[in-house]
């Protein structure tokens, strides 16, 4: 075993970084392609569908119901494929890999203008051929993708830094198509401009997906448990925390009202459709300055309180916007919609961190970490929370009197609406979302997986897997002078038993490398071990870090381990 660069003593082991550039910049690229995939499905879809290949709205709807059905089964049972996965490049990236390529070429064939080779039974089971083989896809390569920062480093620090990063790089991965389509609709028909950004984004996507997938290895080795498929259902219901986490995040689709009535606002109450980009734009650009700030904010807060505060200051800028209404010019609309958006993006960050904490929080309890599952159940999250939404919108159209729908074909569009309609279409863009996005906050209140607590649950883990891998596979240190509180790495190779051990002497601590551990006896010789046991003095908590006193007995080593931890935590410094 040939380890002999020595690393600075006293450095806590929850602070070891692991990452590098390339990690921050190829987990990004692929962030970056399922995110324009994604926006690219989701904004114009359904567009093509109705104006391009003619098929009716109604049996569309059917078709993203059936989807959302097949979702709900097709999720947990990926995760629970994930979690049992073993190979040489670890669980989530082999599918990332392998996975790539379909998942591009689907794409380009979903926009593929057959309207005039098809009959129209053709073009439906056209529709759902593709989609739902696409739906399938998207959740093979998603699942894995979303889980991949939860393996990628035990540093807790690192993984909110590479989840803060890859959302900012996503948002504006998902603003591909509209730029896409800004540019192609000035030189082609919708048809071709469809197909044509089918084909840059089915071309360039799986590129960026394989770069993450080859450069981002999983640290953080799976447990030994046997996964069954029925366990997908059930880790919801056992992890406790897991569930709370769920239920809030069930009920932001009440946030998601914001985006989704932009197009309805600039259409008939300011009565142009093109001004569209003016509030998406500035918008996202708002969303990723928050991003940007989450990790910073994560080091003064824990990600509990950093959800709640942004909900809440979300909420408090919408009504703003109410409030002001909207007979001011819509440039005052969209500078104060800017505000309103800065605290998303740490929205959209903080729930990923929370995840992780919850994983780490499990296998803390129960000695098992299943990021397959929690990430599958996230995704199906995500979406069952978008199918509520479109219906809770649909419900509030008819509640205030929408009457003519909004014809995609036509730029122009501006029917006559009720004055009821206007009012309703505006609190439906502001003050409603703001007031029940506040009820997402309720189940966070069971939520007890704080910054304190978490620091607790790193500083055992930590030494569970130094215990289990005598330092990883990726460190390039020898462990000479690493301690995790007055317990040396060394002490821990020397004699693994006596650290387990709570009556275990305090051993001898060297400045040896990991060759001359191997070597060494695990105690040089009783009597050695009995002197240092009388010499070292028995020491009370608050006197521990007085030169020439350490604690004797395992347990007084783990507490004194975690109370560090906790320290570091509450002088706002990295866990």
């Amino acid at each position: 075993m040939a380890a002999s660069v020595a690393i600075d003593a006293g450095v806590p082991i929850v602070e070891k970084k692991y990452l590098k550039a390339k990690d921050y910049i190829t987990f990004s690229m692929a962030r970056f392609a399922t995110a324009a995939i994604s926006g690219l499905v989701q904004g114009y879809l359904l567009i093509f569908y109705t104006s391009v290949l003619g098929i009716d709205p109604i049996k569309v709807g059917t078709m993203f119901l059936i989807a959302k059905i097949w979702d709900g089964i097709n999720d947990p049972i990926m995760g629970v494929i994930v979690d049992k996965t073993r190979s040489k490049m670890g669980k989530m990236r082999p599918y990332l890999l392998y996975g790539a390529v379909p998942f591009g070429l689907v794409i380009i064939a979903m926009f593929l203008p057959l309207g005039g080779v098809l009959s129209s039974v053709g073009k439906v089971a056209f529709m759902y051929a593709s989609y739902l083989l696409y739906d399938f896809l998207s959740t093979l390569v998603g699942v894995p993708l979303d889980g991949l920062p939860a393996v990628a480093s035990p540093n807790s620090e690192e993984r909110a830094k590479i989840i803060s990063v890859s959302r900012i790089v996503g948002s504006i991965g998902e603003q591909s198509g509209l730029v896409l389509y800004s540019l192609f609709i000035i030189f082609m028909p919708m048809k071709d401009t469809f197909l044509m950004m089918g084909l840059v984004i089915g071309i360039a996507a799986p590129v960026f997906m394989i770069l993450g997938g080859l450069n981002v290895k999983e640290r953080i080795k799976p447990t030994g448990e046997n996964v069954h498929i029925l366990d997908g259902f059930k880790y919801m219901f056992q992890n406790k925390q897991f569930l709370v986490l769920i239920l809030g995040l069930l009920l932001t689709f009440f946030r998601n009202l914001v985006s989704a009535m932009q197009i309805y606002m600039v259409t008939y109450i300011y009565g142009d459709g093109s001004l569209n980009i003016a509030f998406a734009l500035p918008g996202a650009i708002a969303s990723m300055i928050g991003m940007l700030f989450a990790p910073w904010l994560k080091r003064r807060m824990d990600a509990k309180k950093l959800f709640i505060l942004s909900t809440v200051v979300h909420s408090v800028m919408l009504a703003i916007v109410y409030l002001i209404g909207y007979q001011v010019h819509w440039i005052v609309t969209a500078a104060v919609m800017f505000f309103a958006m800065l605290p998303v993006g740490v929205i959209n960050v903080a729930p990923h961190l929370m995840v992780i904490d919850t994983l780490d929080y499990w296998e803390d309890k129960t000695g098992k970490r299943q990021e397959g599952i929690a990430f599958a159940i996230v995704s199906l999250r995500s979406k069952v929370s978008s199918a509520f939404k479109d219906y809770f919108i649909a419900f509030l159209l008819a509640t205030f009197l929408f009457a003519t729908p909004l014809t995609s074909a036509v730029n122009d569009h501006s029917p006559w609406q009720l004055q009821v309609t206007l009012d309703g279409l505006f609190m439906m863009f502001t003050v409603i979302p703001a007031v029940l996005n506040l009820v997402c906050i309720v189940p966070f209140l069971f939520y007890t997986l704080s910054g304190k607590r978490m620091a607790e649950i790193n500083a055992r883990l930590a030494i569970k897997r130094m215990l289990e891998e005598g330092g990883g596979e990726d460190a390039e240190e020898s462990g000479e002078g690493k301690t995790v509180g007055w317990m040396s790495l060394e002490d821990i190779l020397r004699d693994p038993a006596a650290a387990k051990d709570p009556d275990a002497a305090f051993g001898v601590v060297g400045r040896m490398s990991l060759d001359d551990m191997v070597a060494y006896p695990p105690v040089a010789d009783k009597q050695t071990a009995d002197a240092v046991t009388e010499e070292a003095p028995k020491c009370e908590e608050e006197i521990f870090v007085k030169e020439g006193c350490e604690p004797v007995t395992e347990e007084e080593k783990m507490e004194l381990a975690e109370k560090q931890a906790v320290d570091e935590y509450e002088k706002g410094g990295d866990l």
